[in-house]
């Protein structure tokens, strides 16, 4: 991990003082972002991204934007690297919080990965057997940060003999767009099929979904709503059974079916 952060790190500070590294850093990541998105998804907001990347590209010169690509590069081969070697580490969060970039008002402290190992591990210790009857398990991350919980989850799926693409979906949210970026990239180049989500947990205020290849093409989002709509028609019909003379709504959704069906 440490080679990777070292040389992202310094190919930052290879933009030279013109360029304050934190700004760097935060436009590398929507940039990343943004090109990665753009690459398999042609929705309706698919024009005001390219713009975006446009307006930050057009903020330096061109010797300085061919940096950009090398950062990605080193930040893809590093994923990969790690994979092989059955570490998932989170690269950006130890960059972000290494370039004082944090966002202080949001008292933001990232979880070091050994921590996200352990906590990964206690939520998980039944994932085999819960992978004996079901095609998946999902995880829900409320303040997701650059994602470490869920790439010490996606670990702890590999270390249980199952490939984390095909056998867990991730539904995570942050108030801070720009965790949501770095966690986007993140599980783009670990191969984890997650929706990121830009909004507040607890105002239940929601406003961009990043949902990576590996989540659309696994058909995670289709399986999960048809999961939530069973489940409350099946509510809905037990208490219907019981209070047949009572007005009966629907159960409330839980916020993770909020951000399913977000």
């Amino acid at each position: 991990m440490e080679n990777t952060v070292k040389e992202l790190k310094n190919r930052i500070y290879s933009f030279g003082a013109a360029y304050k590294p934190s700004d760097v850093f935060r436009d590398f990541v929507e940039l990343a972002a943004i090109a990665v998105l753009n690459s398999y998804i042609r929705d309706d907001d698919w024009e005001n991204r390219e713009e975006r990347y446009h307006v930050i590209r057009r903020q330096y010169k061109e010797e300085a934007f061919k940096i950009f690509p090398e950062l990605l590069g080193v930040l893809a081969s590093g994923c990969i690297r790690a994979v092989k070697v059955g570490n998932y580490e989170d690269f950006l969060g130890e960059l972000y919080m290494d370039l004082g970039a944090s966002n202080e008002r949001n008292g933001q402290f990232f979880t070091p990965m050994s921590i996200s190992r352990v906590i990964a591990r206690l939520a998980g210790i039944d994932t085999v057997e819960k992978l004996t009857n079901k095609r998946f398990v999902s995880l829900l991350e409320p303040c997701c940060g650059s994602g470490a919980n869920l790439l010490a989850f996606a670990e702890h799926i590999a270390d249980s003999g199952k490939i984390p693409s095909l056998h867990m979906a991730a539904v995570a949210v942050d108030i801070d767009v720009l965790c949501v970026w770095m966690c986007f990239v993140q599980c783009h180049f670990y191969g984890i099929p997650a929706k990121i989500i830009h909004g507040d947990s607890l105002k239940l205020e929601f406003h961009t979904a990043w949902r990576t290849v590996h989540w659309l093409r696994g058909g995670f989002e289709d399986d999960m709503k048809a999961e939530i709509v069973a489940d409350k028609k099946a509510a809905f019909d037990a208490e219907q059974q019981h209070h047949r003379e009572t007005k009966i709504t629907a159960p409330l959704l839980t916020l993770e079916e909020q951000l399913v069906l977000f």
